[in-house]
């Protein structure tokens, strides 16, 4: 299989057909019930009307600091549920459901560890450029993977081994992913948060209408969560030592 954007989608939808009647249900739970929370949520995002780029990020700060405890609950199910599907894949050894979810459970202290470390250093990169930051989180996007596969090697071993697995051509290919995640994933927070309060101004008091495409906004980003988890482990098992970094 090539290391390369093809060879890494291809990956991933062998790994969905192997396992879809397990992956569906983890996906259901972890990922389709906190995106509709967080639809709920945004659903009440008042984005003010300017296209000033400093007041629109202000408003978004305010936004999640007053939504903090929530918002910091959806992550923390969607990470525990991102774990799920690495262990099902990396760790799964024809284990059932209830035991991969076990699993998770007694090892989820330092997968969050390490998430939490790579969110900040992915902020950090995006302070000093687009970039910067897109390159770290290409880098330490196999961290997690790795630390499923093989959680002896703790948090400081999984970014060693996410990053070793990340270089060469590889690397480039992830760069890409990350880029496309990055920008899509921005895009779908201002375009969801118009969406919905465009909907609900024009239903009125009809809120069927307003409650079916908060549901379609859960389904899709749970959809788009759950094959982004397989694109990180297809990108994993494809991932060797390379030659050289980037």
């Amino acid at each position: 299989m090539s290391l390369t954007s093809r060879g890494i989608f291809l990956d991933a939808a062998s790994l969905w057909r192997a396992e879809r009647h397990l992956l569906v249900p983890v996906a259901g739970l972890f990922f389709v019930v906190p995106m509709l929370g967080a639809a709920l949520l945004l659903s009440t995002l008042d984005l003010p009307a300017t296209e000033d780029p400093q007041k629109l990020r202000e408003a978004f700060m305010a936004f999640y600091t007053a939504n903090l405890l929530p918002v910091l609950a959806i992550n923390l199910v969607i990470d525990f549920g991102c774990f799920a599907v690495f262990n099902l894949y990396l760790q799964g050894g024809g284990r059932t459901l209830g035991e991969v979810l076990l699993l998770t459970l007694k090892r989820f202290a330092p997968f969050f560890v390490l998430n939490l470390i790579a969110g900040l250093l992915f902020s950090f990169g995006l302070s000093l450029f687009v970039i910067p930051g897109l390159f770290i989180l290409a880098r330490t996007w196999l961290a997690g993977p790795a630390l499923a596969a093989d959680p002896r090697i703790g948090v400081l071993g999984a970014f060693r081994e996410g990053w070793r697995r990340s270089g060469g051509v590889t690397g480039f290919a992830l760069i890409g992913l990350a880029s496309m995640v990055f920008f899509l994933a921005f895009g779908l927070v201002i375009l969801t948060g118009g969406i919905l309060g465009t909907i609900a101004g024009l239903a009125g008091g009809v809120q069927v209408v307003a409650i079916v495409s908060y549901l379609a906004t859960a389904l899709f980003g749970g959809a788009a969560w759950a094959a982004l988890a397989l694109i990180r482990i297809a990108a994993y098992r494809l991932g060797g030592v390379p030659k050289q970094g980037i």
